[in-house]
């Protein structure tokens, strides 16, 4: 599998394919024309990212600080943004997955840098459904760029929870209360980066920020890949 893991890198990198938002030929899964026109997010909440007037904090994140201390996203969650992580969690679109994974390791601030990524686990009936997890995925292409480890199996996701694109605001608080569970975390951890693949009301995140947070961890920042 490895030998052909190998094949087919060398075969994207040597041969022209087509570019996933207009089809024209591209030397990479998305062509630099159409990676230009992606939304980037530049005026943010500089703890939750949430669109913001100012760099400084949002309302809601200085009425009622949340468990993590920064957040950080190369996107926004609008099209065809939307269209390329749709791709790579319901249409199992490997490719998109890895390009968006190096993107994220290129694009992102890394200092002060964490000891450890931890993405965001996925309960094992779902892994197995979809075959793998997005956020794990990611996480490895920000190791690639940046040299940081991934701790995979830091903690788990305990509960089946319904998927949050279902729910409202609230529904998601409620939702994902007691999903996580930590398995082993290093005595020297003082600073760690979660990883997602898009944050919405960052009701997933702070939950297991939360309990990170009360495991002794003092620093809990969150790298995502797009924000709503």
């Amino acid at each position: 599998m490895k030998i052909i893991d190998w094949l087919s890198q060398l075969n994207q990198q040597l041969l022209p394919q087509s570019c996933f938002l207009c089809g024209d030929t591209s030397i990479q899964p998305i062509c630099v024309s159409c990676l230009a026109d992606l939304p980037h997010q530049v005026i943010r909440c500089s703890c939750c990212a949430k669109p913001w007037s100012t760099i400084a904090l949002c309302d809601e994140c200085q009425s009622q600080p949340p468990p993590y201390t920064h957040t950080q996203t190369i996107f926004s969650y609008t099209y065809p943004v939307s269209q390329l992580i749709i791709a790579v969690k319901f249409q199992q679109n490997l490719v998109i997955l890895k390009f968006l994974g190096e993107l994220m390791g290129q694009r992102l601030i890394t200092q002060p840098r964490p000891q450890v990524l931890i993405p965001v686990p996925l309960h094992l009936a779902r892994l197995r459904q979809r075959g793998y997890n997005q956020s794990l995925e990611l996480a490895k292409g920000i190791t690639k760029h940046t040299g940081i480890p991934v701790a995979v199996q830091a903690c788990q996701r305990i509960r089946n929870t319904p998927p949050q694109t279902t729910l409202s605001g609230k529904q998601r608080q409620t939702n994902v209360k007691g999903a996580f569970e930590i398995i082993k975390i290093a005595s020297n951890w003082q600073h760690i980066a979660l990883i997602d693949d898009v944050m919405t009301t960052g009701s997933t995140v702070a939950e297991l920020a939360r309990i990170f947070r009360k495991a002794g961890v003092r620093r809990v920042d969150i790298w995502c890949c797009a924000r709503r």
